[in-house]
This record gives C-alpha cells, sequence and structure tokens, in this order.
C-alpha cells in the first residue's frame, strides 16, 4: 500500500506541475475540518471530516479523511489519495486511490469522483470505488450552507454509502449500507474558526445491520477550522 501511495504521489505531482500553466497560477495549499466533534450517541464517538489539498487552479491533489473513534473501541477511518482536475466551472473530476481501515481490518481501492456544487448551490461530493475482486462502492454526500446571519449558519448534510459485494472483515453488507442525515448550526468567530452544534440520524440497513446494528439519534458538539 505504502508502495501504491508513493507512485500515485510523484505521479501526480509531475501532473500538476506539468498542466499549472502560468499567468499567475500559483501554488496554494490548504487544509479544512469540516467536522472535528463528540457525538453523544450510544458509542459515545469523536469523528473526525477533513481534507487539505495543494495544487493550482486546474490541476490539484487532495488529501481526504473521515472517521470515527468509539470510546473504548478501535477507530475506523477512509483515507483518500487523489488528484484533481477541473472541468467545469464549480466541477472537478477525482481519480486515485482509498485505504479503508476497520480495526485490524483494511481495504484499497480505486477511486473517482466527481466533487463540485450542484443546482441550488449544494455542495456535493460522489466517489465510486473500485476493489481488485472486481467488488464496487459509491459514497454520496451532500450538504447545503444556509446564512441565517453574516456569522450563523445552518448546514443540513446527507450521506449514503452502499458495496456490491459483502466485506465481513469490514462490517459492511451489499446493497445500501448506511444513510445519515443531520443538521449543525455553527457560529463564525472568524472565518477560519467556528463551534458548532448539532443533531443526526444515522441508520445502517441489510447486511452492514447485521454486523454492526445501528438506528441511532445523537446530538453534536464539535468545531469547523481551516487554514
Amino acid at each position: 500500500m505504502k508502495n501504491k501511495i508513493i507512485k500515485l504521489t510523484l505521479l501526480v505531482t509531475m501532473a500538476t506541475t506539468l498542466y499549472a500553466g502560468g499567468g499567475g497560477d500559483i501554488l496554494r495549499a490548504s487544509f479544512t475540518a469540516d467536522n472535528f466533534e463528540y457525538q453523544t450517541n450510544s458509542e459515545k464517538t469523536l469523528y473526525w471530516d477533513t481534507y487539505g489539498y495543494v495544487g493550482y487552479d486546474l490541476n490539484k491533489i487532495y488529501l481526504y479523511s473521515e472517521g470515527e473513534k468509539p470510546d473504548g473501541a478501535d477507530a475506523s477511518s477512509e483515507n483518500q489519495l487523489l488528484f484533481s482536475r477541473a472541468v467545469a466551472p464549480f466541477w472537478d473530476v477525482q481519480a486515485g486511490v482509498d485505504y479503508d481501515v476497520a480495526g485490524s481490518a483494511h481495504q484499497t481501492w480505486g477511486v473517482l469522483a466527481l466533487s463540485g456544487l450542484a443546482p441550488y448551490f449544494f455542495e456535493t461530493r460522489a466517489a465510486l470505488l473500485f476493489s481488485d475482486d472486481g467488488g464496487m462502492g459509491l459514497r454520496i454526500d451532500m450538504e447545503y450552507e444556509a446564512l441565517l446571519t453574516q456569522k450563523l449558519i445552518l448546514t443540513p448534510r446527507f450521506t449514503l454509502d452502499a458495496y456490491s459485494k459483502d466485506r465481513p472483515e469490514m462490517a459492511l453488507g451489499s446493497g445500501v449500507s448506511n444513510i445519515t442525515l443531520g443538521a449543525r448550526l455553527r457560529y463564525e468567530i472568524k472565518r477560519e474558526f467556528a463551534p458548532y452544534m448539532g443533531v443526526e440520524w444515522a441508520k445502517n440497513f441489510g447486511k452492514t445491520d447485521d454486523y454492526t446494528p445501528l438506528n441511532d439519534t445523537y446530538a453534536t458538539f464539535g468545531l469547523r477550522f481551516w487554514f
């Protein structure tokens, strides 16, 4: 896995340099923690959803990490290293590798994703996953930012995961695996730093629910920050 990441990093770095272009197209880098929070569910979970990038206007390298650490249990996470290319105003196509961890188990996927701003200003990201045994996965993430005031922002969010094959070692079943629906209300002390609170409902389906039963509604308390 380490060799794959090294090779992919070299490839996307060369591609980014090749397509950078001139005329003021400078190298930029950023890190954002969309969610870093404590969830008051039955497992008392610490949850994070972060991403960072380095690159130019058209071409960037992205690193995504989303995961959770229940109290007294092992962490699980989804981690992606992707080359991202702008193909239309507000839309990027992304390709790369995904490395998922669930306790001592792990799974590597190839990734093809579309990320951007859908009609009515819904921030949308849809990722297709491909495994070496012919399995596939789908992850969809949509959210909307409603400005109640200049500093108070409500963010409803919807996520869906689905897979073509059972993966008991990862506690994932075929079909729709999980749906999560929630909303968070944040107060931007500065644009780069905003505490928030929210409520969320999460449910597993099918074999995934057999492996890890989940149908829970809970409060969340956290921080959003970027630099």
